[in-house]
């Protein structure tokens, strides 16, 4: 660990999946002082509480999603296999499975998805034999029409390749600050000097904010805000049941995006049952960390428990522990990633849209070439670009619900 220096090269505000990827890979590209500062510590948020799969979202799934994700959701596979020859991240290359309950589901969502000018070359069309026996008889094969498999998708523990980054950041020099709450920032003549924690001023002469859905607390000190609505999203976990590792993570589209994947010998799964915008729980983004909600939980136990005995008969559904998060969605439903106008130094990365984990390394790599050159040469950010929305467009998180467009094909 670096010595508690009054300036840094760079700051990274937040520790989760996103500001350890801008760390890592400043480091990687010559940037010697780096500190990241989490209220928490890392993964002790939203990225610990996401499924731990990463897919190709852009090739078919997603409509909103293009070529420039796909680049990043490509690398982000490439990149978690590297930091699996080195972490224990629980990490398995098992593809992703979309299947269908239903001839309708099967030609608005899957049909799709087989049929998209980005659908991977090795992506194959299983029956509901295929489909049951890929699954090791997790999913029955009454259950379903048919499905696509992509297997280039993977799975991990999110949570463990999030600490697994900020291990290595400590290992290539870099410095993780646990318990450092920012309380904001410091600007001096249209420049960022700076932050001010709980310990103290820290200067640096630039800083990256990656905090989630405290990001526009700290952008309010620069008169600046993105338009972030901040959902609450449910992960349910069951006890362990014999479910085979070899399992590819399933999606099923057309039950309010129900997925599920193996997890310790039991399932883990989640849907839309189990989501809700904040605002309409009456709550706040209050402390960093995970909130506990569980009229979701309930809601989600009652929607999908009858789906999943049809889907997933032979084995245990029934909920052991449960994990929440907090990811935020823009009105476009593109990321933002770039310079926050008016303030030079001043970076922001934020609006994860439910896709943190999949396009964390890449969108970390794309700070980090702006943070040094200014530019990416990598990939076309201009879709990021945090000033890309009208100023008071969107007065408030209701405003950013009405606008988002439906994620449908």
């Amino acid at each position: 660990m670096l010595e508690r220096k009054e300036r840094a090269d760079v700051i990274v505000v937040g520790a989760g999946i996103t500001g350890t990827s801008v760390a890592y890979h400043l480091l990687e590209q010559g940037i010697k002082n780096v500190v990241v500062l989490d209220a928490g510590s890392p993964a002790s948020g939203t990225s610990s509480a996401g499924g731990g799969f990463v897919a190709l979202w852009a090739a078919g799934f997603n409509k909103h999603f293009t070529e420039t994700d796909l680049a990043m959701e490509h690398y982000g596979i490439e990149f978690y296999g590297r930091l699996a020859a080195d972490y224990p991240i629980d990490y398995r290359h098992r593809g992703t499975l979309f299947v269908a309950t239903s001839d309708q589901g099967w030609e608005e969502w899957i049909a799709p998805i087989a049929q998209h000018p980005r659908a991977p070359k090795d992506a194959r069309t299983l029956d509901p034999h295929e489909v049951s026996a890929l699954t090791d008889g997790v999913i029955a094969a009454e259950a379903v029409v048919g499905g696509i498999l992509h297997p280039a998708g993977l799975q991990m523990s999110a949570g463990r390749a999030n600490r697994a980054l900020a291990d290595e950041i400590v290992a290539r020099g870099g410095e993780i600050r646990t318990e450092s709450r920012v309380n904001r920032l410091l600007v001096t003549d249209g420049r960022v000097t700076g932050v001010v924690t709980d310990a103290g001023e820290l200067e640096a002469g630039h800083v990256v904010l990656a905090a989630g859905a405290w990001t526009n607390q700290l952008l309010a000190d620069v008169g600046f805000n993105i338009p972030l609505m901040t959902l609450v999203a449910t992960r349910a976990i069951s006890l362990p049941s014999g479910v085979s590792n070899e399992m590819p993570t399933v999606l099923v589209p057309e039950l309010s995006g129900l997925w599920l994947r193996e997890h310790r010998g039991g399932l883990t799964y989640g849907n839309g049952d189990g989501y809700a915008p904040l605002f309409s729980l009456g709550g706040s983004v209050g402390d960093p960390g995970q909130p506990r909600r569980e009229e979701l939980l309930e809601r989600l136990k009652v929607a999908l428990t009858p789906e999943l005995r049809k889907l997933v008969p032979s084995h245990d559904t029934s909920v052991a522990w449960w994990l929440q998060g907090m990811p935020c969605m823009t009105p476009d439903r593109h990321f933002v990633a770039g310079p926050v106008p008016g303030v030079e130094g001043l970076h922001v990365l934020a609006g994860d849209n439910e896709a943190g984990v999949t396009h964390g390394p890449g969108l970390g790599r794309l700070l980090a070439e702006m943070v040094i050159n200014g530019s990416s040469d990598w990939i076309d950010s201009s879709a990021y670009r945090p000033d890309r929305f009208e100023a008071d467009a969107f007065p408030t998180e209701e405003s950013i619900f009405e606008a988002i467009p439906a994620h449908h094909h």
